[in-house]
């Protein structure tokens, strides 16, 4: 089948389809996680990126092609989640700017074009670019795509060789990474854009996969926002939230408009689509003024004190200070909640291992605390990126102190002093991230290989700073071999014991009871931190 040009109707159907493809194999996905821990979760931060994508798109009435693909591309910003989500909205984003405004349909030129004008965008995105990776496979495919529609206006055709050599790539990124290799698996942001490709074609060469009544709805229930904890004695008590549709929004004059109406006012958006969002007392009148600019649509209005809580915030009750800087961590964990509030977080976002917030969940949590300086704590290697993707979407002055554990966000917030200027603080947290040992407990949830070693599914894991040291049946005894290679050559220091939600207080006593004795010279500590997935996490300071 030919397909010389793809508008707007048919990149919407396309784009619903890649997300559907991309949900029915993204265990497969997660399954390439290099690292035999549970935490493999790229294919479920991918799909649900690109779903949020979908929803937005959805709801651009009529083809017009440039309104559906800035939607896709704010809808996969807002819902990024992990690294390979925000790669993936980056890629969304630059295949957005690469799209025209007086473009009603793209030829295989400017399909080309302007993928490869989202792999530039998702490579200026990362620090650090590794290849062997997603951005690889992304490249490579770029490259082809233009190659090939230099030869061929079918971009049918060229899709299928594209898709071809994309794989081939895929097939290499072992050669690549050596941590792909010895775990004797493919990159998994690679497949997973793979998924996404096969989708898009697919739905090219058989457009009907799509009926119409589908094509606005969304393709799952993505773009899980924050909802708003229950909080008495609200200023303004309704959480107004509307998109709004239209050909040339003067974003700067609408927010001036908003603005006298309430607080916490986040205005985002991408040329003709907007998001916004203000705690208000008129919600109506912030929609008539929203009106003026265009058409409205998912308008929500909450009551703030009736809400369920799903954020926890930890402002002591009664203290009503604006403080100059809040400390907003992520954390999963009653007990872990509970430490990081009462070391001075104001703000917990539930997430951590293989629960990645989103770019959106992130920014609404930001947005609505009073202080003018915002420091995030993201706690997992995978969530900094995100975070730091919030940074140039707030209106607040946002810093992000890279931690990538539990461990290391501790130690931040106590080196964390309220009067010092925020500056300041923030050098003294990012040193303190050098003083602290981070040993976790966790089981393999499949079979692999890594670091020379076999390890089979189910096997206890003891994991330093990102280093298998110990591999077993029993926690406890994985524990102790743990923190013998954390403690080392060292004569003394912290040594603090969080307990996850598997562990019972009295086995986490005898160990600690243990481990204390056999270290008289150490401190040692040991606290309920109810997280999931790993039995225990360990700090050495």
């Amino acid at each position: 089948m030919a397909v010389e040009k793809i508008d707007g109707a048919l990149f919407k159907k396309a784009l619903i389809h890649s997300s559907r493809v991309l949900k029915q194999n993204k265990r497969i996905v997660d399954s390439l996680n290099v690292y035999p821990v549970p935490d493999g979760d790229t294919g479920t931060n991918m799909s649900l990126t690109v779903e949020q994508a979908v929803e937005e798109a959805g709801k651009i009435k009529g083809d017009d092609l440039k309104r559906i693909v800035d939607a896709a591309a704010w809808g996969s910003l807002m819902g990024a989640r992990g690294n390979s989500g925000v790669i993936l909205s980056q890629l969304f984003r630059g295949f957005a700017a690469g799209v025209p405004a007086e473009k009603d349909s793209l030829n295989a030129q400017d399909l080309a074009m302007a993928f490869k004008k989202g792999v530039d965008e998702a490579y200026r995105a990362v620090l650090r670019p590794v290849e062997g990776t997603i951005l690889t496979v992304a490249r490579e495919a770029a490259d082809k795509m233009l190659a090939e529609a230099k030869k061929s206006k079918n971009i049918v055709e060229n899709l299928e060789k594209t898709l071809d050599h994309a794989r081939k790539v895929l097939d290499k990124t072992p050669e690549m990474l050596t941590i792909l290799k010895e775990a004797g698996v493919v990159d998994a942001g690679g497949k997973g854009l793979i998924f996404l490709l096969e989708g898009f074609l697919q739905a090219l060469k058989n457009p009907a996969l799509i009926d119409e009544e589908e094509t606005g709805e969304s393709a799952g229930a993505a773009g899980q926002g924050a909802v708003r904890a229950d909080i008495p004695d609200l200023e303004y008590i309704y959480c107004t939230e509307v998109i709004v549709e239209g050909r040339e929004i003067d974003i700067e004059a609408l927010k001036s408009q908003v603005l006298p109406l309430g607080d916490s006012l986040v205005i985002t958006g991408m040329n003709n689509v907007v998001k916004l969002h203000i705690h208000t007392n008129h919600p109506g009148e912030v929609l008539e003024r929203a009106l003026q600019w265009g058409e409205l649509s998912k308008i929500k209005v909450d009551n703030m004190k009736l809400q369920h809580q799903e954020f926890v915030r930890s402002a002591p009750p009664g203290d009503d200070e604006v403080k100059d800087t809040t400390i907003v961590a992520v954390v999963s964990g009653e007990g872990l909640k509970q430490i990081f509030k009462s070391m001075g977080a104001g703000a917990i976002i539930e997430g951590g291992q293989s629960m990645n917030p989103s770019i959106e969940s992130i920014l609404s949590v930001v947005e609505e605390q009073k202080s003018p300086n915002i420091i995030i704590l993201p706690n997992n290697k995978n969530i900094i990126l995100t975070a730091e993707q919030v940074k140039r979407l707030s209106n607040k002055n946002v810093y992000v102190v890279p931690t990538r554990s539990i461990p290391q966000g501790i130690s931040a917030l106590m080196a964390y002093n309220p009067l010092h200027s925020v500056d300041e603080n923030v050098n003294n947290m990012n040193r303190a991230l050098k003083n602290v040992i981070t040993g976790e407990v966790t089981f393999a949830a499949r079979d692999s290989r890594w670091n020379g070693t076999e390890i089979k599914e189910g096997d206890v894991l003891g994991i330093v700073d990102g280093e298998l040291v110990a591999i077993g049946a029993d926690r406890s005894e994985v524990l102790r071999e743990l923190i013998l290679k954390m403690a080392g050559e060292k004569d003394s220091g912290v040594l603090t014991i969080y307990y996850g939600e598997a562990v019972s207080p009295e086995e986490a006593g005898e160990v600690g009871s243990e481990v204390a004795k056999k270290y008289p010279d150490f401190e040692v500590e040991v606290y309920k931190g109810d997280q999931s997935l790993y039995y225990y996490i360990v700090s050495l300071e």
